[in-house]
């Protein structure tokens, strides 16, 4: 299929002005996982620009408390394959933060705005992407499945339901979150260094790896008793507690950088009682492959095997926040592709690693071989300062766009 990559360009940078104003619109909306009104205003809004692609089709699947998850696909009479594309229409941000931080575009071409990069960009980029292909008529002939889900900032724990049953039969995941920033070497770079000058003009990292998170809580049953007139009565929580957590960071492994954290804690009524009970939180993070989620739920569980104090009961439990994304001989590959189309329109593409966890890390899970980073440039994620560089969105659109035409050869 022949590709006509300074059309693409061309359309790219004219369509700029109308993502500008479907992120404005975005970013003014209170979106926090599990809010139901305000995922289903920036659902609306997003189905009305789905809505302009030939031949789609567009489903919901609601879970309540949660909110709706978009599923839009089209489908070629014999499609020679499935892919999927991915984004999260959910924030980190309360209910009242839009209003509170509106968005607005600074002289330098920032636009800032809750959830700009994180990751109504990453809407903004693949819609406009599959738009600008289906347009040029170089849709690949593949189902593309696109899912816009809503509760990835709290794990996915509803959508990854529905990307359990998307991945039959799918080949491949592209993951829409915002841009890693590379210098000339491939070498992922900081936002202070980019800024700084240190990343070479339109470098860019494809992520094929990112490690996986176990969320969980403990909990301590002892006995009250008078502090002071009937001490040796009790048998205090907090007391305990505290033996977890010095053996709970002692899993801790600096060498492949898997961390254990704890917090918050809590445990005990005034301070004149023997402490009745207690309460930690914690996380396991940077978890390389799924095969190390074993390991790491195995010391968690041995919290519970044993007490300093036997009159004690401690019960834990725990679940997979997110899986880890694995780097596979096929979702390697799959960077090449972004690298070819990356040389038509003078972008540097290089494969790299990201510590932190998306929806990329479910689709590994389930099978199919996932890529990320296909999003803009941002700043300041999960701040109240995150920020845009819209200069950075034509590009990034164009750069897909020419990857669906390549799709079927080129």
């Amino acid at each position: 299929m022949s590709v006509d990559v300074k059309k693409i360009q061309e359309m790219a940078d004219a369509y700029l002005p109308e993502q500008t104003d479907l992120l404005m619109k975005f970013c003014a909306l209170d979106s926090e996982s599990n809010y139901v009104e305000g995922n289903r205003q920036v659902v609306d809004i997003a189905e009305e620009v789905l809505r302009t692609i030939p031949g789609i089709e567009i489903n919901e699947m609601f879970f309540e408390g949660t909110g709706t998850h978009v599923i839009a696909k089209i489908k070629p009479e014999n499609p020679d394959g499935k892919i999927v594309l991915n984004a999260h229409l959910d924030t980190v941000f309360p209910v009242g933060y839009a209003e509170k931080f509106p968005p607005h575009i600074d002289e330098d071409g920032w636009l800032w705005g809750l959830g700009s990069g994180d990751c109504k960009a990453g809407f903004v980029t693949s819609c406009y992407a599959v738009k600008i292909a289906s347009e040029l008529g170089i849709l690949p002939n593949k189902e593309i499945v696109m899912l816009y889900t809503c509760d990835e900032e709290i794990g996915s724990p509803t959508s990854s339901k529905v990307f359990e049953k998307e991945a039959v039969g799918a080949e491949c995941a592209y993951v829409f979150e915002a841009a890693i920033e590379t210098d000339a070497d491939g070498n992922a770079v900081s936002g202070a260094q980019s800024d700084a000058g240190a990343a070479a003009p339109n470098s860019y990292g494809i992520v094929t790896q990112r490690d996986g998170v176990i969320l969980g809580a403990l909990d301590i049953k002892g006995v009250e008793a008078h502090a002071g007139g009937a001490y040796m009565d009790g048998h205090s929580a907090v007391k305990e507690l505290a033996h977890k957590i010095l053996k709970y960071y002692s899993f801790y492994d600096y060498e492949r950088e898997i961390y254990y954290n704890v917090a918050p804690i809590r445990g005990g009524r005034p301070n004149g009682i023997v402490a009745g009970d207690a309460h930690m939180e914690f996380c396991v993070a940077g978890l390389p492959t799924n095969d190390s989620f074993a390991e790491a739920e195995a010391n968690i569980d041995s919290l519970a095997a044993s007490n300093e104090d036997p009159v004690c009961e401690t019960t834990v439990e725990h679940h997979i926040l997110f899986p880890a994304l694995e780097r596979t001989e096929e979702n390697a590959a799959l960077v090449d592709l972004a690298r070819r189309a990356g040389e038509k329109i003078g972008m540097n593409i290089s494969e790299t690693v990201d510590p932190t966890a998306t929806d990329a890390c479910w689709f590994c899970y389930y099978g199919v071989p996932a890529v990320d980073a296909f999003g803009p440039v941002q700043r300041g994620m999960h701040t109240t300062e995150e920020r845009l560089l819209l200069e950075t969105l034509p590009p990034k659109t164009a750069l897909f766009a020419t990857m669906l035409g390549m799709m079927d050869g080129e």
